[in-house]
This record gives structure tokens, C-alpha cells and sequence, in this order.
């Protein structure tokens, strides 16, 4: 080859990878097939386009695991009763399958009214109390496994008296019963016994629910797309088709949005990205509650950091304080966090950061046996950008008290099967939860819920010493005695530095401004702007 055709194949060559850099296709599904107001350019359908940062591959909602997950499944299923859209508060729960609702005086029997004519997807017949006892029976099996067994354990049993009759019996009260049973969030998720059973092992990815959208089409690694419930009991959704598009690539993501080929992603609580996404005038940008709690968490059954003094010096050599005012600026964002829980939920305490000082540290490693520092096992680290920014900053900072922790970059999905695996002993992890202190300890601190037993959730420091407090807390119905309880909780586990509290950051989100959510948003459970029947595309 010539030195002139040599140049000009090395000059294609680069124009090739840098055409495929900046469209994402190396990495995501491109979209090319609609106008940039969302409508199909083959049917004149209203099909509404999303970005996931990662599969979505546990469909059946009591086996949500990651915010894809929670994202799909939402328009997908009902339950009982719900959070009014666009809101996260306890005071705004409103029916759902169910019209009206009343207790017992002692709060330990609960009887739902239930709609009348709802359907399922697909042909399985109307809705009926007996899905709901199915349902919360099944959560309850311990063989089957749901994460949220623990959660609705307060359960003793249900009865189905009559077709729409459901009758909830509870083993003690328990003021926050209705934040449990919540299909935000999909513990309370009503599924369709018949649906699952006839799935079999494809339920996972063939959802069956009673909700606006329903499932058409699932191609793993590339996305899933949901056509409209013409039944649906509130009416004709507006928009015809969702498309859940798998992206994990920032900037593929960004150009997507910028050229039309989806309308609605999550956004980055990091400044310059904020900066630049205010910029577009197509764009709209919002920061909406549940904020998330951001924790380091440490694996106490491990060495080195069974050691309480490992712990600490960890702890202590992180200065938080900087990592906010560096990240988060003024403050729009995120804050440095409350303590082991989110600041703004019902019990949480005011307990802060962990101080800064790093010579504490030191000597604590000193004692501890590791007067010359020590080096961690490989961590696993997610490769989305908030962890990589924040677990990055924190290799630096325990390596300035010699403490070294070498990091392994891996894609979303992979972080969240290998956190669950016990595979990790430091778990960067951030999550938002029901507006009460009972849900954050019940899935972090919770014996029960430590990863590896069935029942398994997001307890990965394995602490359980707070246990029969967590218990007592539950069904404590006077507000001031539950207060005094968690707060007593939260200062065990804070004691025990089984958890380095970071930072709460607000869900920052990003749709198109042709898109009209049908509702003011204020919050959201499920990481995502709810989608719902009156959502429309303009």
C-alpha cells in the first residue's frame, strides 16, 4: 500500500470510529424510525422513547432489582392502592385496584373495596380479590423467594369474602401498612396467578398485569417495548407504544436526546453535566424526591473489615464534606448525608457524616495491627458515572492514610448481580425508599435482608444486631415511642460503623419538552417519571 492510499484508509478509518463513538451505536440500539415529536414515521403512531442505563430482566415485580427493572414494570401492574402521580408523600396515598378502604380500631384488620370491571392483560378475565390474596400469599411463600417477603411479613393472612372484598389481617398494627402494601415501589404489585404459572420460567420477561401498558415485544440487551391497555380501567392511554431502549453511554444518550430519537433518560447530578443539559432548549430538567441516600457499606464478616477499627479508619479518612461541595456546588443536587438513613424520612435522625481526620484514621490502622497501611481485595465498581465519580474519589482518599483499594470498572448489570454475591466488601450503593425510616432499616439493616438468604435484599454489611428494635419500631403506633425507636436504632448502627453515610442527591431527570407527563411532578419511587394514561407526546 501507498503512502497515499495508506493515508487516506488510516483517515476513513478514523472518521468510521468516530462516527460510531459519537451515535453510541458500539454500545446501544439507534433509533431512526420516528419524527422528533415521537410519532412513528411508518403508522402515524404516538410511541414515546426511553433510555435504560441497563436490562431490565426481572419483569415479574416481586423480583424488581434494579431501577430498570422498577422503571418497566410501572406502567405494567396495579396495586391496591398507590402514591397520587408525581408525589412521594405518605399523606397523598390514594386508591388504586381498590376505591375505599377501612381498618379496625386497632389497626390490625384492613377490608378493601375493590374496582369492579378491571381486566388483565391478554384475555385472564377481570380482576378479582382472589389475585390479591394469590399475591400476597405468594410474597409471603418463603420457597418462592420475593425480596419483599421481609417487608410484608406483618401480613398474617388474607381472605377473599366476596369477588371484591379483600380482607387484610395484620400479626400486630403497624403505622406504616399502606406505604407497604404500595405498588410504588412493587411490593404491592397485584399479579395474575394463572399468568405466572403458565410462563413458567419465561415469567421474568412475559409480564401479565392490569395497567395502561402492556408488554409486546422483549429482546434482551437491546430493549422492550409496551403497547397501550385500550381497556385500561382509567381509560385509553394517550400514547400508543413505549420504547424502553437500552443506552448505557452517556453520550449516546445525550445525542439521542438532542436529535429526537428518545424523549425521556435519567441525568447526572454532576455540575458540568447540568450546565450543559440547562443549555438545551429542548430539554427539561428536574430534580425530584425521593432523594437518594448514598452509603458506603461495609461487609462486617470479612477481614479486614470485621475489625471495628478498620471500619473507622475507613470511615474517618473520607472528607464528605468536600466531595458535596465539590460535586454538588450550592447544594441544587445534593447534601452530605443525615446519617445511615435519608434525613427526610418519617424517624430518620440527625446523626451526619462521619469527621473528617485522617490522622485518627492512621492511628486506628496502627492499632488495629497495619502500621504501614494495608491494601483491600478488588472491589467491583459500576460504571455509571455518579459511582464511578464518587467510589473514585474515595480510592484517593483512603490512599492518602496508605489504605488502597483497587477498583474493577463493570457494567451496570454485572455491579448489581456481583453486590448481591457478597463479592464486594465496600457496596457503594444509592437508593431511594419509602418515606419511613421502617423501609430503609428493614432493607439495609435488617437481618433478614442480608444478601445471600432468600429473603435477601440490600443488607450488604450483614449487621443484624438492631433486629429486635427494628421489630418493636414496626408495629409501634404511637408516632413519638416509633421516633424514640428508630432513633435508638440509628445510633447502634451508626456506633458500629457498618456503613459510611455520603451524600442525598435529588433524582435528576431529563425529557423532551414535547412531552407532557399528565401530572405535576414532585417525586417519584421508582427512579423514573411515572408513566401513566394521560402521558402524551404533543
Amino acid at each position: 500500500m501507498n503512502k497515499k492510499f495508506k493515508g487516506l484508509y488510516i483517515g476513513l478509518s478514523l472518521l468510521v470510529c468516530f462516527l460510531l463513538i459519537i451515535t453510541g451505536c458500539s454500545s446501544n440500539k439507534s433509533v431512526d424510525n420516528s419524527n422528533t415529536n415521537g410519532t412513528s414515521k411508518e403508522s402515524g403512531e404516538k410511541v414515546l422513547k426511553i433510555a435504560l442505563n441497563a436490562d431490565a430482566t426481572r419483569l415479574d415485580p416481586h423480583f424488581n432489582s434494579t431501577a430498570s427493572d422498577l422503571t418497566v414494570t410501572q406502567p405494567i401492574f396495579n396495586g391496591l392502592v398507590r402514591f397520587k402521580p408525581g408525589t412521594v408523600s405518605g399523606s397523598e396515598i390514594e386508591g388504586d385496584l381498590a376505591e375505599s378502604w377501612e381498618s379496625n380500631p386497632e389497626g390490625t384488620i384492613w377490608t378493601f373495596k375493590l374496582r369492579e370491571g378491571v381486566h388483565w392483560h391478554n384475555g385472564y378475565g377481570e380482576f378479582t380479590s382472589e389475585d390479591v390474596k394469590w399475591t400476597f400469599e405468594r410474597i409471603l411463600d418463603p420457597t418462592v423467594g420475593s425480596r419483599f417477603h421481609s417487608e410484608l411479613a406483618v401480613i398474617e393472612k388474607v381472605e377473599a369474602p366476596d369477588k371484591y372484598t379483600a380482607v387484610i389481617y395484620l400479626k400486630q398494627p403497624d403505622a406504616a401498612f399502606l406505604q407497604r402494601i404500595l405498588m410504588d415501589g412493587s411490593a404491592g404489585a397485584i399479579v395474575k396467578k394463572e399468568a405466572i404459572e403458565e410462563a413458567g420460567e419465561k415469567s421474568m420477561t412475559q409480564p401479565i398485569g392490569t395497567g395502561p401498558f402492556m408488554m409486546e415485544e422483549y429482546k434482551q440487551g437491546q430493549g422492550i417495548t409496551l403497547k397501550k391497555n385500550p381497556e385500561y380501567f382509567r381509560g385509553e392511554p394517550k400514547i400508543d407504544k413505549i420504547e424502553y431502549i437500552t443506552m448505557s453511554d452517556r453520550n449516546a444518550v445525550d445525542v439521542a436526546l438532542e436529535k429526537g430519537e428518545i424523549q425521556m433518560a435519567v441525568g447526572e447530578t454532576d455540575q458540568l453535566w447540568l450546565q450543559q443539559a440547562k443549555g438545551k432548549q429542548n430539554w427539561e430538567v428536574e430534580f425530584v424526591d425521593q432523594e437518594v441516600y448514598w452509603g458506603l457499606f461495609l461487609n462486617t464478616t470479612i477481614k479486614p473489615l470485621d475489625d471495628s477499627k478498620v471500619r473507622k479508619a475507613i470511615a474517618h479518612a473520607i472528607d464528605v464534606e468536600k466531595y458535596a461541595k465539590e460535586v454538588y456546588g450550592g447544594g441544587e443536587t445534593g447534601h452530605t448525608a443525615g446519617g445511615p438513613i435519608g434525613s427526610s424520612l418519617f424517624g430518620a435522625a440527625d446523626l451526619g457524616i462521619y469527621e473528617y481526620d485522617p490522622e485518627l484514621s492512621k492511628k486506628l490502622l496502627a492499632e488495629a495491627g497495619y502500621p504501614d497501611g494495608l491494601t483491600l481485595p478488588k472491589q467491583f465498581l459500576s460504571s455509571r458515572p455518579n459511582y464511578v465519580q464518587m467510589m473514585t474519589f474515595i480510592q484517593e482518599e483512603l490512599r492518602k492514610v496508605k489504605i488502597e483499594m483497587p477498583l474493577e470498572k463493570v457494567d451496570v448489570a454485572t455491579y448489581g448481580a456481583n453486590i448481591r454475591q457478597n463479592l464486594n466488601g465496600l457496596v457503594l450503593y444509592g437508593r431511594a425508599t419509602k418515606p419511613h425510616a421502617a423501609f430503609a432499616l428493614d432493607d439495609h439493616y435488617y437481618g433478614p435482608s442480608i444478601v445471600g438468604k432468600k429473603t435477601g435484599k440490600l443488607n450488604f454489611s450483614h449487621y443484624d444486631k438492631s433486629d429486635a428494635l427494628i421489630e418493636q419500631a414496626a408495629k409501634e403506633i404511637d408516632e413519638k415511642k416509633a421516633e424514640s425507636l428508630y432513633q435508638q436504632i440509628q445510633q447502634e448502627i451508626y456506633d458500629e460503623y457498618v456503613v459510611v453515610p455520603m451524600t442525598e442527591t435529588k433524582n435528576v431527570l431529563v425529557r423532551n419538552k414535547n412531552v407532557d407527563l399528565g401530572y405535576q411532578i414532585k417525586g417519584t419511587l421508582n427512579y423514573f417519571y411515572t408513566i401513566n394514561e394521560n402521558t402524551d407526546i404533543k
